[in-house]
Formats: C-alpha cells, sequence, structure tokens
C-alpha cells in the first residue's frame, strides 16, 4: 500500500491514501497524523475513503470514490466562542500544477491532484459563489472542529452558538422491493454518499495534519441459494412475507427471495434525508443518525428472482444462478441497501419458502416441501454503512418443513440456509451459515468468506448459536450433558449429510467449548452461555449435536445435527 500526501494550497493541503486489492479500497487508518506541516502555519487537512467493497459504483481511486470533490466546514474556538474558518468550502480534482497544489516529494508531476484556493466559480462540476482563501492555524483559539461530506451539493450543516452541531444529508437511495429484470421499471439510482467522522484539534497538535476518515452511507446486501440434495434438484421455490402479525398464508405468486421481520426493521427509499448530529464530548468526537423523509420501512425485503435453483455449491461462479437477477442488483449480486439507523435495535431476519424436489434419476418424481422456516440471529443482521453483507441459502437433506397439503409430518429434512456476513470496516471478514431446522443451528468463523461464498478452514476457532427458528431467541447451551441444550461436535470419518446422522449417532471426541462469558469477534457479540466454539484441527466434515427432546425413558433422545464441512 501506498500513501500519498496530496498539497491543495500554497500553503495548505489534503493528504488522501489510496490502495488496491481484490476486494476493498481505502485505508482506515489515519495518514501520518504526526507529520508537520510543509510549510510553517498551514492548516493540513487529510482525509481517506475508509474500506469499501470493490462491488460498488464509483469504485477506484480516492478522488474517484468521492466524485472528485467533497465539502469542508471547519470552526475555531477564541475565548469560548466559536467562529467560522472554512465556511462550506469546497475540495476539487485538479491535474493542474499551481502555486496551492505544488509537488509533494520534489519529483515534478507528483502533486496530489486536489485543490481548495480559487475565485468564485465552476470546480469539480461544482458552483462556489465565495472566493476560498489559504488558512492559517490562530494559537489564539483553543481548539478547532471540523466535519467534511461528499457530494459537496449533498449537504447542508447546523450550527448552535456557532458550533457545528448536525448537518442535513440528502440524496440517500437503497433498494427493498422487488425490480424484475424483465418488467417495465427502471434500476434504481445509487449515487454513493460518504460521511467523514467528526474532527477535534485542540492546540497541542496545531501545525499537523486534521485527518478525515470517510466512509459511504450505503450498506451492501446479496442473497443467494443453493442446493445439495443427491438425486433432487430444485424446479420451484417460493418465498413468504411477512404480514401484520402472522406470515402470509401462502407465499408469494414471483420467485423473488424474501428476508422478513416482525417490525417494519428494513428501509428503502429512491432519494431519502439523514439527520447527522455531531457529539464533540468524548475523547473521540462521533456522530449519530436518523433518516428524515423520503424513507419507506417495511417487514419484507425482495432479493433476486430465481428462475428454479440452478447453484449447488457456496461458490457458483454465475452470479445469476445463485443470486438470481434483479435491475437494480450490482455484477456481483449485491443491492446498495439503506443502513440501519443508529439507534435501531437488531431484529432477527425471518425466513419462510416452499419448494418442489424433481428427482434427477428419469422418473420425474416430485416432492412439495411446504414451509421451511429459519432465524438468522440479531448478531448478524445490524446493516452498518460501509458495509457488505451477503447471505446464502442452502437447500440439503435436513429440513422442519412438511410434504404433501395439509399434512403434519415432516418430510425429507432438507433445507439449511446460510447466511453470511462480511466486509466489516476493519477489514474483517465475516460468515455464518444458519441452519433451517428447529431450532436453527448458526455458525461463524472469522474470515470464511470468498468473492462468491462461504469457505470454513482448519486450525481456526468455529462459533456456534442456536436459536428459535420462528422468533430467533437464542437458546441457552450447555457443555454435553442429557438436559435439553446440550451441544457436542465429533470429527466424522467421511461425507454425511444431516439426514445420515438421523440415522447414525456420530461419535468420538467431543470438540465443542461452551462461551460461559460474552465473547466479540470481529466486532459480533456473543452472549454469554448462548454461543460455544471449535477448531476443527483437519480438513473434512465436522458434526454439530444439538440435544433438543430429552430422554424421559420411555422416549429416547431427539438430536438437531449441522455438518460443517471444513477445507485447508
Amino acid at each position: 500500500m501506498k500513501t500519498k500526501y496530496f498539497i491543495l494550497a500554497a500553503m495548505t493541503s489534503i493528504a488522501l491514501a489510496s490502495c488496491s486489492s481484490d476486494e476493498y479500497v481505502g485505508d482506515t487508518s489515519p495518514t501520518n497524523t504526526s507529520q508537520e506541516a510543509a510549510n510553517d502555519g498551514a492548516i493540513v487537512i487529510g482525509g481517506n475513503a475508509g474500506r469499501l467493497t470493490r462491488a460498488t459504483q464509483n469504485t477506484g481511486t480516492v478522488a474517484e470514490m468521492l466524485d472528485h470533490q467533497f465539502k469542508v466546514f471547519g470552526v475555531k474556538s477564541v475565548s469560548s466562542t466559536w467562529s467560522d474558518v472554512y465556511k462550506d468550502y469546497l475540495v476539487w480534482d485538479s491535474q493542474t500544477k499551481t502555486t496551492s497544489n505544488p509537488d509533494v516529494t520534489g519529483t515534478a508531476g507528483d502533486q496530489n491532484g486536489w485543490e481548495y484556493v480559487g475565485a468564485a466559480g465552476t470546480y469539480g462540476g461544482v458552483v462556489i459563489s465565495n472566493a476560498q482563501t489559504i488558512k492559517y492555524w490562530d494559537y489564539s483559539a483553543t481548539n478547532y472542529h471540523f466535519v467534511a461530506g461528499s457530494p459537496y451539493a449533498n449537504f447542508t450543516f447546523g450550527q448552535t452558538s456557532g458550533d457545528i452541531t448536525t448537518a442535513t444529508v440528502s440524496g440517500i437511495a437503497g433498494h427493498i422491493t422487488a425490480n424484475p429484470t424483465g418488467g417495465s421499471g427502471t434500476a434504481l439510482t445509487t449515487n454513493p454518499v460518504y460521511i467523514a467522522d467528526p474532527v477535534n484539534v485542540a492546540k497541542a497538535d496545531f501545525n499537523k495534519e486534521v485527518t478525515f476518515s470517510f466512509r459511504r452511507q450505503q450498506s451492501f446486501v446479496r442473497v443467494g441459494v443453493f442446493e445439495t440434495i443427491p438425486g433432487y434438484s430444485v424446479s420451484e421455490i417460493k418465498f413468504y412475507t411477512y404480514e401484520t402479525s402472522a406470515w402470509s398464508t401462502t407465499p408469494s405468486t414471483t420467485q423473488n427471495i424474501i428476508l422478513a421481520s416482525t417490525d417494519n426493521y428494513f428501509n428503502g427509499a429512491s432519494n431519502a434525508t439523514l439527520n447527522v448530529s455531531y457529539d464533540w464530548s468524548g475523547t473521540t468526537p462521533t456522530y449519530t443518525y436518523t433518516y428524515g423523509t423520503g424513507l419507506s420501512q417495511a417487514k419484507n425485503w425482495y432479493g433476486g428472482l430465481l428462475d428454479g435453483v440452478k447453484a449447488t455449491t457456496s461458490t457458483e461462479s454465475t452470479v445469476a444462478n445463485l443470486y438470481g437477477t434483479d435491475l437494480d442488483m450490482a455484477s456481483t449480486g449485491y443491492f446498495t441497501v439503506v443502513p440501519s439507523a443508529t439507534a435501531l435495535t437488531a431484529q432477527p431476519i425471518l425466513i419462510k419458502c416452499d419448494y418442489v424436489l424433481t428427482s434427477e434419476d428419469g422418473s420425474n418424481e416430485t416432492i412439495k416441501v411446504t414451509g421451511a422456516t429459519a432465524a438468522i440471529p440479531a448478531a448478524f443482521t445490524y446493516w452498518k454503512p460501509n458495509t457488505s453483507y451477503t447471505y446464502l441459502f442452502k437447500i440439503s437433506d435436513n429440513t422442519n418443513g412438511t410434504t404433501g397439503s395439509g399434512s403434519d409430518e415432516v418430510g425429507l429434512h432438507p433445507i439449511t440456509f446460510d447466511a453470511v456476513v462480511i466486509a466489516e470496516e476493519d477489514g474483517t471478514k465475516q460468515g455464518t451459515v444458519t441452519t433451517v431446522t428447529t431450532p436453527s443451528i448458526t455458525t461463524y468463523q472469522s474470515g470464511s468468506v470468498t468473492t462468491e461464498g462461504v469457505k470454513y478452514v482448519k486450525d481456526k476457532a468455529i462459533y456456534l448459536t442456536v436459536a428459535n427458528n420462528i422468533t430467533g431467541a437464542l437458546n441457552t447451551l450447555t457443555d454435553g450433558g442429557t438436559a435439553v441444550g446440550a451441544v457436542q461436535v465429533y470429527k466424522l470419518t467421511g461425507a454425511a449429510t444431516e439426514a445420515d446422522l438421523q440415522l447414525a449417532d456420530p461419535t468420538g471426541t467431543d470438540l465443542f467449548t461452551l462461551g460461559s462469558a460474552a465473547a466479540t469477534v470481529d466486532n459480533v457479540t456473543l452472549p454469554a452461555n448462548q454461543h460455544g466454539s471449535f477448531t476443527p484441527n483437519a480438513t473434512g466434515y465436522y458434526a454439530i449435536q444439538y440435544l433438543t427432546t430429552a430422554a424421559d425413558g420411555s422416549n429416547p433422545a431427539v438430536y438437531t445435527y449441522k455438518v460443517v464441512h471444513v477445507e485447508d
């Protein structure tokens, strides 16, 4: 990774960091905050673009991601009175060398390309009505407050007693309803909007650069389905919506994948406003946000439309086979979505579906599975800004759905839904796998997400939780024993399915360790006694065994199983 310092004015500069990789662009770490200004007394403003997935729009250099411009507002405190320093200053991208954009290292042509000093006019496609001048540190001030956002026109900053306290941000857009490729609609416009963390500079840090850290105020979600049932294909799958207080009585007439919640948990918009509140009280300033006008809220979120289930692995390379199609979907399967509001309490995401199995042995036998359900725990459902999430549904030979119209008999035991969460702001990749069983077993391993799907590896802890498949509430676990909630994990001698384990209990050394204290893994908090872990020391198949019904003397114990495949 190479860090560059970009001179903005004759004595003032903005430093932006850039790097490239297959998956991320940006650098969340400050850019040399101890660097002295190139010229004594000049205010040096820096920034970086934070973590961005390359699957989103506007990828490339920092200038490209910020659309070649952003707005800066800065104030200073003198004798406890705040006054403006940078009042709605535009910073624009310019490749012309000037006295305010000189060489950084002394090599001709090595200027950063960023400019902010100029007369009233048009720069970087943005019109400014007032001239912008060079700024210097005022040592009669006790401190400065700085905020920033991009695009320039989307931000209106507010003040209280001269200090910067709020911002109104426009142009927030995100997918929520189906937008079929064969329909009459057009693709949702979801241009990037970036908010910088607020920066407080005390006198001890005058003459050092002021570093902005931008993050995109959108999230990215993709939802896919694949099947692994030997001898069968899934010729049709339809999901249910959640209505006022219960599931719909019949599935959706389309084949769009649907994520559901019991509350209006999902947000969508074409041009909503965001209300930002800045908090300067702590050591590190922060901001929170709520949504203003233009937001739609719903219990259901629609993914792509599946023309049958054609993917047979979690790493299917054809996007349409795994994630379906939709006008709002990127080429990688991601939708741009509206993040969860700061104060929103995370809710479980629920899934219910019917599907048809068709035999591939030439008999054309079909089996309809009805009402398979699962719940993704709330720990993995809070959509943070500038973060990507992938939820994969795996149909296998273990299900809590019924077969046959009006039947109460649970059939084949076939469907598990994989839920994957990736691209947290610290650059880690988070992956979870949730079974559609009673109850739902969720496994999680840090760094398990590949470009297409999820892959568990040996010699690294795999965490697990068990949740009510209807409500998503986490169950209390125990390390072995004969009471309901007992968990054991075994290494299998060969490949097996969840249905296989109902016929032959796994044996061997129990690898499970109960999490008796709360654990935080890659920013996901797992509650005490409601999670556990095991560390696979070899490749192969591992069985998670959960006791759902204890033996009572006349009836045997009943277990729910989940099989995890571990690779190199």
